[in-house]
This record gives C-alpha cells, structure tokens and sequence, in this order.
C-alpha cells in the first residue's frame, strides 16, 4: 500500500501530459539548433565555466555528506552541458568541426542522454509512491531511446537524419520534462522545500514550452538565438534540479545522522542499563556473603548453647525426681523448644528469605535492613494464621531501607499484630511499612472492638489485659519498652466499635552501596 506521508497534487500530472502533447505537435523533424562554422566567444567560455563550477559544487556538496545515490543527478547534468555545447557549435570547435561532429554527434548525445535520463526518472521514483507504477514505462522509455545511438551503424547511410531527429527530440522533451515526477515523491522537510518542488515542473515546462511556442508560431529564432534559449533553459532547469537534489541530498544526510544519535542514545542507555544490573548482581552476590556469614556466626552460637542446653536438662531431671509434676513439665518443655530452635539453626541449609536485605557492614547493635526482609517474614509468620481466623491479613512494604536492631524491631512488630490477630476480634488487619520524610512509619490497624480510653491508658501496662483475653498482657507492654530502649516511638490509638492503630516510627536510611 503506498505510503500516505508521500504527497502529490493530480494537476501536475494533467500539466505533464499537455506539455506532452504539445511538444508531439510542435517539434519540427530537425535539431533545434545545430551550428556551423561557429567561434566561441569570451561569453561562451563564461557561461560554461558558471554551468561547470555549478555541477562540481553540488558534486562536492553531495560527495561530502556521502549521499552518492544523488550523483545521477550530477552525471546528467554534466551530459546536458555537452549536449548544449555540441548543438551551439562549441564543442565541435574544440576537437574539430566536420559533418559527424556537427551532426550526427548531437543525435547520438541526445538519444544516448533521453536514455540515462529516462532511467534516472525510474530508479528516482520512490517505491512507496503511486508514481512508482510507471517505473516500467520510464524503464521502457529509456531502452528505446537508447535504440538509436546502439543501431545508427545500421541505418545512418539509409535513412535520413532529419527523419530520425523527430522521435529523439520527442524522447529528448519528455525526458526533460519527466525530471519533475521524482522530486514530487520524496519526503520534503519543510513547507519551503514543498513550495520549491512544487515551483519547478511550472516554472521549467512553461519557460521551455512557452519559448518553441514563440518560436514556431510567430518568431523564427536563428540558430544562434536558439542556441541562447537552450542555454537559458539549460541553466533554469539545472539551478532547480541541482537546488533539489542538494537540498534532499542533505536533508537524508540530517535524517541519517538524526537516526545515528538516536542509536547512539539507545546504546548508551543500554549500557546504563547493563551497568546498573551489574551493579545489582554485585550487591546481591555481597548481601549473600553477607548473610552466609551471618548464618554461620548463628550456627556457631547455636552450637555454644548445647552445653548449657544439656545442663540444664540434667537440672530438671533432678527437679523432677525431687519435685515431681510441680511445674518441672511445663519447664522441661521450654528447654525442649530452646534446644529444638538451637538444633534448627545448626542444622538448616543456606536461605535468602531473610537475609537479602543485611548490609555487609554491622557496627554496633543497629545495622542497615531492607523494609521487604520484615515484610516477608511477617507474612510467613501470620498469613496462614488469619486464614484460619476468617481474617483478611494485608501487608504492604516499600522498597527503602531502615536503620534497626533486628532483633528489637521483629519482637516489636511480631507483638502487634500477634496481638490484633488474638485479641483485636477484628475481620481486616492492615500492615503497612510508608515513607514520611526521613521515617518509616510502621503501622498496624484493625477494624476490631476497639478500645475505650480508659482501657487505652491501661493497655500499655504490664500484665494489663482485656477480660476474654487469654494471654499475659505483656505484648504491649514489651513493645513499649523495647521502643524506648531503641529510641523509636511508639503511639496507640483506639476507639471503641471502629479498631485500633498501632503505630512505630522507623529510622530511614538510603540503600547500602
């Protein structure tokens, strides 16, 4: 499907096929303007030297924004320039003037240059464009053209030169005239290089049919006049052909180098993107170390506790032999778990669960965390067990980061919403870790009974609890104390019917590097 971006106006096709006929009706079966015993003059030397400079420029122009497909353009102008020069009698004064010189060299220049040309209109014609379809006809155009020149061996003793002169002049004309199709299918960067295009097929066709109009209607030019009006249309045709194709000639050289920077930009933000997950890998292959060395210090303690761990045993089978079933039951079983959690971290493999986010560099009790490794073991911890209470747990994190003793802040964590699952007589808990200003505000909010203020003022009390509670009353209590002793505050709002918000504000640090 052809290519929308591509304009043209139908009116120039309906003027091309005019000029067209009308050249048919008026070229009479002769050269326009074949000159003999001509002596160049110091005008003729100039006019070819601004005609030849012209093409060198724009060969130069195109050539150094490296655009070598607009070359043909070059090429054909320069052959117009001979083609001019051996009609007005200049070049046969140059290499010697005879009869094949003066005659049959102009025909053979001029079949040979409709051929090129037509072929220049053919492979100029963007695929894209509805113009394309007639590449087959230009293509046609040119290998019948360039019957003449190939075959004059043939026929140029038998058949006059003056008949063969009608179909290359026609030829020549609708090459020429032609020239205004491929620049009616390019991309155009502007309204001014549109005016330009645009400009051209009027400006060149009415110029050149205007002149032979005037000259085989009411004014019989002299060859030497003719010779003038080809030069006049030569240098119209060549300054708007040579302005356009410099002109599209370098707008592909700033499309091209537009897209090359933008390849550029792609790179260089690919490679931005490698180094950053390079980075990445780096500090998640430094966290693991990390906490494989975290996970070994642990191991190793919990390897310490077995001595103690057995003596204690020793000491209670001794209780319980003296004081048997006064308490010693529910102690055997403290140190059975004690020793089943020493016995676990001994034993397990290596996880990343809860170590992902330990920096590397621990001074002092507080160190580095990410929000997530609290978030994570949080859901691990309770999700299962508000299922299986009909509550609908939600914990939300963030990726920052937080300054903690992590031991301190699990407890503190783990003791509210232990507490909003048990205690709360809630249907919704939410857990959420949010960013407000250089805190992390923690929050656990239920929409439970609630609580009145009185009782508010009780709660944070130790061994205060509620008259269906089940516990110790210390859950509140302990996370009061630890966020004192970690200098993190710690508020309780409640009220009755609508829940209660608990709520700890957290140390906010950047990530680690």
């Amino acid at each position: 499907m052809p290519d929308s971006s591509y304009k043209y106006n139908s009116p120039f096709i309906v003027f091309l096929s005019l000029v067209m006929a009308m050249a048919c009706l008026l070229f009479a079966p002769e050269a326009w303007a074949l000159t003999e015993n001509y002596t160049p003059t110091a005008l003729d030397y100039i006019f070819y030297t601004f005609t030849l400079c012209g093409v060198v420029f724009s060969a130069a122009i195109i050539t150094a924004y490296r655009e070598y497909q607009w070359l043909v353009y070059v090429l054909l102008a320069f052959l117009l320039i001979i083609n001019v020069a051996s009609m007005d009698g200049t070049l046969a004064h140059l290499i010697g003037e005879n009869d094949f010189v003066i005659w049959v060299v102009p025909f053979l220049l001029s079949a040979s240059i409709a051929s090129y040309g037509y072929a220049v209109i053919a492979l100029r014609l963007e695929q894209a464009h509805t113009l394309a379809r007639f590449r087959k006809i230009f293509f046609a155009l040119s290998c019948v053209s360039a019957l003449f020149p190939l075959s004059s061996y043939f026929w140029l003793g038998s058949i006059s030169l003056a008949v063969m002169w009608m179909p290359v002049n026609i030829l020549f004309f609708g090459m020429i005239l032609g020239q205004i199709l491929p620049p009616l299918t390019w991309r155009s960067t502007g309204r001014l290089q549109t005016l330009f295009i645009r400009t051209f097929p009027i400006v060149v066709g009415l110029f050149t049919v205007g002149t032979y109009l005037v000259h085989f209607s009411f004014l019989d030019f002299t060859p030497l006049e003719l010779n003038v009006l080809n030069r006049i249309i030569l240098i119209v045709f060549a300054f708007f052909s040579m302005t356009i194709v410099v002109w599209q000639a370098f707008a592909s050289a700033r499309e091209k180098q537009a897209a090359e920077l933008r390849a550029l930009e792609a790179a260089r933000k690919e490679a931005e993107m490698q180094l950053t997950l390079a980075q990445a890998e780096s500090d998640y292959q430094k966290a693991r170390s990390v906490a494989a060395r975290n996970r070994t210090r642990l191991a190793t303690v919990s390897h310490d506790l077995k001595q103690p761990i057995s003596a204690l045993r020793i000491s209670i089978d001794h209780l319980q032999r003296i004081r048997a079933g006064q308490g010693t039951e529910k102690l055997a079983r403290a140190v059975d778990y004690i020793d089943s959690l020493a016995q676990s971290y001994s034993n397990e493999e290596p996880t990343d669960e809860l170590t992902d986010g330990v920096d590397e560099n621990v001074n002092g009790r507080k160190i580095p965390v990410a929000i997530r490794v609290f978030a994570d073991t949080l859901r691990q911890m309770f999700i299962d067990e508000a299922l299986q209470r009909d509550i609908k747990l939600k914990i939300v994190d963030t990726d920052h980061w937080i300054n903690v003793e992590p031991l301190s802040a699990m407890r503190t964590m783990t003791n509210l919403i232990a507490n909003a699952i048990s205690h709360a007589d809630a249907t919704r808990i939410l857990v959420g870790f949010r960013s407000k200003g250089d805190k992390i505000i923690f929050q656990v909010h239920d929409n439970g009974c609630g609580m009145s203020p009185q009782v508010l003022d009780q709660a944070l009390l130790p061994g205060c609890k509620g008259d269906t509670s089940t516990g110790q009353g210390l859950g509140l209590a302990i996370v009061q104390e630890l966020c004192l002793h970690q200098n993190m505050i710690f508020t309780l709002e409640s009220s009755p019917g609508r829940g209660t918000s608990a709520t700890i504000e957290l140390e906010r640090i950047s990530p680690p590097t």
